[in-house]
């Protein structure tokens, strides 16, 4: 089975790690006490946290880790009722377990700690006395659901480290932050990312023009995973590169590019309905809500150079992303987001009307 690149090239251990020596250094001399703390991972998508944290588990426990599976546990989240439960897909090996709560709704606080209870009840093999519990996009559960956590950090203790990881701190409550060693994992330059660029395409035997890299690196915003997934679907086009080749357009950004386009066109019912729709598809498509509405708040404000508008339209777009995560679907009010469209477009006067 043919693998993308992000997953053929992505280092294996701290050692090979393209950039952050310092933070790799700091990860090594941890894994090598063999007693880490629970631990917070923060950076934006595309730093390189999972790959940091499998390296990690990788110098703790030895090549063990990489031989994983993939499984679909069923639990139950009211033990009174167990005929009802919840199906989650889960990554295992003998020393730690990779889950994403995001992936069972409002039903994740339940979940979360059926599954720290059950791998905390089985010590891992060798002469390692607790197993690691990965919790992927942490900050997507709610508050009432990472509350418990914190007791179970503590009671589990001895048998059990849970590492969290989310794009931002201010997602996850005090107490947990407070009961973990938190790292921070920062984007690459774009110096680096054209580095590992070069070192893709070398391992791939394609001569990449430094133009086109550079070119690369600043369209992905110094997202290493999305500047990789470019550099092959421009090769899968063109089969080589070349300074003045185009870069293709994704497809999440071109669908963003034309909700937007919608709601600066007409702000009508009619309009809103159309948006919610094609946001349901955008949503069916598996791109996270937060990234969705973000990416549209950036277009909607593009050709916009009214400051009071612009942080009109930022205070509304903030007061639907917290509103979406306090509720159990992911449902845009695209009523609203036409209303603010409408701040955008409309003159100064009519906007102090409203």
């Amino acid at each position: 089975m043919a693998l993308l690149w992000v997953d053929k090239h992505r280092p294996k251990s701290l050692d090979e790690m393209d950039y952050h020596h310092d933070l790799s250094a700091r990860l090594k001399k941890l894994a090598a006490q063999g007693n880490q703390p629970h631990m917070l991972f923060v950076g934006p998508s595309g730093a390189g946290k999972s790959t940091r944290v499998y390296a990690m588990l990788r110098e703790l426990y030895g090549p063990g880790t990489d031989m994983i599976k993939v499984e679909t546990k069923s639990v139950a989240p009211n033990p009174s009722s167990p005929s009802n439960t919840v199906d989650i897909q889960v990554v295992v090996s003998n020393y730690h377990l990779v889950l994403t709560p995001s992936d069972v709704g409002n039903k994740d606080r339940a979940v979360v700690m059926q599954l720290i209870k059950e791998v905390a009840a089985h010590p891992p093999l060798g002469n390692h006395t607790f197993k690691v519990v990965v919790i992927e996009d942490a900050g997507a559960s709610n508050p009432q659901a990472q509350a418990p956590l914190r007791r179970t950090m503590e009671k589990y203790m001895k048998t059990c480290r849970i590492i969290l990881m989310c794009d931002s701190a201010s997602k996850i409550i005090a107490p947990l932050r407070s009961r973990c060693c938190a790292v921070r994992v920062g984007a690459p330059s774009n110096e680096d990312v054209q580095k590992v660029l070069q070192k893709v395409a070398s391992a791939e035997s394609l001569q990449l023009p430094p133009a086109f890299a550079f070119k690369v690196a600043e369209k992905s915003g110094r997202d290493l995973r999305r500047a990789l997934l470019l550099l092959e679907s421009a090769h899968a086009q063109a089969n080589q590169f070349s300074k003045d080749g185009i870069l293709p357009q994704e497809g999440w950004d071109g669908a963003i590019e034309k909700v937007s386009k919608k709601i600066l066109q007409e702000q009508s019912p009619k309009c809103a309905m159309e948006v919610r729709g094609m946001l349901y598809e955008l949503l069916a498509a598996c791109l996270p809500p937060d990234f969705i509405l973000k990416q549209l708040m950036f277009r909607l404000i593009a050709d916009q150079r009214d400051d009071a508008l612009k942080q009109k339209a930022f205070a509304a777009a903030a007061h639907f992303e917290s509103t979406m995560r306090q509720g159990s679907k992911d449902i845009f009010p695209s009523g609203r987001l036409s209303y603010c469209a409408s701040w955008l477009t409309s003159k100064p006067q009519h906007s102090q009307e409203r």
